[in-house]
C-alpha cells in the first residue's frame, strides 16, 4: 500500500478550521497513486478539554461525513486520526478513531483505553471499552492505536498475533516527549516485525508543544520516511505484506516464544 501521512498544526477548538485545513491538504496533494491516507489525533478539537463536550463529535459526525467525501472524491482509504466522539451520552466523551474505506465506508472505530495523564485526559474523557482489532485496507491487515497508548507493548503485540501488518499510530505527541516517541515507534516495529506509521501534529497549541516528528518505519526496523519538529509535513511510504511475512519467517519471533514462561500471561 502507498501511503501519506498529513503532519499539521491542529487548531485549538477550531472544528470548522480543522475541516477545512484537512480539505486543503486533501486538495492540494498528489493522490493519484495513494492508498491510504493517515491524519492526526483529536484533529477537530485539539487539546480544548475543558469545552470538549460542545466541540465532539456525536456518532463521529460531522467528521465521518467529511471524511467519506473525501475517500470517495480521492479514491483513497483514510486513517482519520481520532476526534473527541461521544454517542448516547454527551457527557461521555471519548477519544476515537475510525477507517474509512475507498467506498466511504467505515470499516472500523477504536476508543482509546489509555488515557493521558500528563494532558489531564481523564479528567475530561472517558475511556475505550473495547479490546483493539485489526481490519482490512486493501487486502492488508492493519490496526490503529492512539498517542499514550504507544507505551504499552501489549496493546501492539496483541494486533501482531492478530495478523497486523501494519499499525497506524496516530497522535499528538508532546515535545519534551519527543525521544520516546521516536525510540518506542522504532521498538514496536521491530519487536513486532510490521509497519509502523506515526502521525503527529506539531508546534505550540495553547499551552502545549507537540513533537512532529511523523515516521513511516519498516518491519525490520528502517526509517522508510520522516518529518521535522516544526513544519507541515506528508510523509510518503509503502507497506509490503510480503515483506512482513518474509522477515517474520527470516527471523521468527512469534514462533520462538514461550507463552507459558511468562508470568503476565
Amino acid at each position: 500500500m502507498n501511503i501519506k501521512g498529513f503532519q499539521f498544526k491542529v487548531q485549538f477548538g477550531d472544528v470548522e478550521a480543522n475541516i477545512a485545513k484537512v480539505k486543503a491538504l486533501f486538495a492540494k496533494n498528489d493522490l493519484q497513486d495513494t492508498d491510504v491516507v493517515v491524519l492526526p489525533e483529536m484533529w477537530t478539537t485539539g487539546y480544548d478539554l475543558k469545552n470538549i463536550e460542545t466541540h465532539a463529535c456525536r456518532n463521529l459526525e460531522p467528521a465521518q461525513s467529511v471524511i467519506s467525501e473525501l475517500a470517495v472524491k480521492y479514491d483513497v482509504n483514510i486513517v482519520a486520526g481520532s476526534v473527541a466522539n461521544s454517542k448516547d451520552d454527551k457527557h461521555k466523551v471519548c477519544n476515537t478513531a475510525f477507517v474509512v474505506n475507498r467506498s466511504g465506508t467505515l470499516v472500523y472505530e477504536y476508543s482509546k483505553i489509555h488515557l493521558v495523564p500528563m494532558l489531564n485526559e481523564p479528567k475530561y474523557l472517558t475511556g475505550g471499552t473495547e479490546k483493539t482489532e485489526t481490519f482490512e485496507l486493501d487486502g492488508e491487515t492493519c490496526g490503529v492505536v492512539i498517542c499514550y497508548d504507544l507505551r504499552f507493548p501489549e496493546l501492539f503485540r496483541d494486533l501482531a498475533l492478530k495478523g497486523a501488518e501494519t499499525i497506524f499510530v496516530v497522535a499528538e505527541w508532546p515535545l519534551p516527549r519527543q525521544k520516546h516517541w521516536e525510540t518506542l515507534l522504532a521498538a514496536r516495529a521491530i519487536e513486532n516485525q510490521c509497519y509502523i506509521i506515526g502521525v503527529d501534529t506539531y508546534g505550540e497549541i495553547e499551552a502545549d508543544t507537540f513533537a512532529g516528528r511523523s515516521v513511516i518505519i519498516g518491519p525490520f526496523g528502517e526509517l522508510v520516511d520522516e518529518a521535522d519538529t516544526h513544519s507541515e509535513t506528508v510523509i510518503t511510504g509503502t507497506s509490503d505484506g510480503d515483506e512482513v511475512k518474509r522477515i517474520r519467517k527470516d527471523v521468527p519471533i512469534f514462533d520462538s516464544r514461550k507463552r507459558d514462561m511468562y508470568h503476565f500471561l
